[in-house]
């Protein structure tokens, strides 16, 4: 990014986007998100950072919070946090960077008795360099759209997330630097572009919400804002140290989310959920016209997954 052009991003989001701009709208995180009590809730990434305060908050509020991870002592420890509340949080395991997990963890929930409310899908990845996953795909497309897309349709597949259920996509405010495109969205090696990539992925988010809001799912994408977390600490180490002061906590990052899929305002085509609100999916000119079509996002997807699925069923998938 050009040195004007993040004067103009940081001039322009320091505040909303900080622990500032939450305090100024009279947020507050409440002792329960009315309307989660009893209900089943699948988070993604739930060991760490936001993904944790959300099963805590589901917790909480009496839910059943399903917390998919890859780390055993990470998934005791937020088992253990959430003893004494009023809900619980049930650990499974699973590295959402494969296919693999990803699928058997479909298949898993559909064979669990109750089924699953609501579905955030918070796990995601910046690299700055290109690494693999064990089946061979770029990294960062695996965990931060690819999975999320099989798991989803799987689910409803199944019927596991219940018909008219919910699904929150964690976003980005990183998307605004990138319009829609499939230029970023699998790279290889040569010329790898992290940041790019990231907003790519977030931005496709959207087309999946408003494409799983029109088959009659309560489907959304949001934006927790600036979040001081591990992820942010490892990918953003300049930011972070230059803004920790005033970064939201985890909590505050996942209020959104857990408000969403309490409150379950209407969808809005197109709209990036911030702060709990709808806000415009744009904050640039540049990012307004699409390089690639929602049904080119859609269709890219669905393309990989089965490539993907006839890999594993072949064996061929590593």
């Amino acid at each position: 990014m050009s040195l004007s052009k993040t004067i103009n991003f940081y001039g322009r989001f320091l505040i909303p986007f900080s622990r500032l701009g939450f305090m100024l709208k009279g947020l507050n995180i409440p002792e329960q998100y009315d309307g989660l009590e009893g209900r089943t809730v699948l988070i993604t990434g739930a060991t760490g950072g936001i993904g944790a305060a959300m099963a805590l908050g589901v917790a909480r509020s009496g839910g059943i919070a399903l917390a998919a991870g890859r780390s055993d002592s990470k998934l005791a420890d937020l088992v253990a946090q959430a003893k004494g509340l009023a809900g619980r949080v049930e650990p499974l395991k699973a590295d959402l960077s494969l296919a693999s997990d990803t699928l058997a963890l479909a298949d898993m929930l559909a064979a669990r008795p109750g089924g699953v409310d609501a579905l955030i899908n918070n796990v995601g990845v910046l690299n700055h360099a290109h690494e693999a996953t064990g089946e061979g795909i770029d990294a960062m497309y695996a965990v931060n759209i690819l999975n999320p897309f099989i798991l989803t349709e799987a689910l409803m597949a199944s019927g596991a997330l219940k018909p008219g259920g919910c699904v929150v996509n964690m976003a980005s405010g990183g998307m605004y630097n990138a319009p829609q495109n499939l230029v970023y969205m699998e790279q290889k090696p040569e010329g790898y572009n992290g940041f790019a990539a990231y907003a790519t992925h977030k931005r496709a988010q959207l087309v999946l919400s408003d494409g799983w809001a029109a088959r009659g799912y309560a489907a959304w994408t949001m934006h927790p804002g600036w979040v001081d977390t591990d992820g942010v600490k490892r990918s953003l180490p300049k930011f972070r140290k230059v803004l920790k002061s005033i970064l939201r906590n985890e909590d505050q990052g996942a209020d959104t989310a857990l408000w969403l899929i309490s409150a379950r305002p209407a969808p809005q085509a197109g709209a990036l959920w911030f702060d709990r609100a709808p806000r415009p999916a744009h904050a640039f000119k540049r990012t307004r016209t699409p390089l690639a079509s929602d049904a080119d996002i859609r269709a890219k997807l669905e393309t990989g997954a089965a490539a993907l699925k006839t890999r594993l069923q072949t064996g061929d998938a590593s």
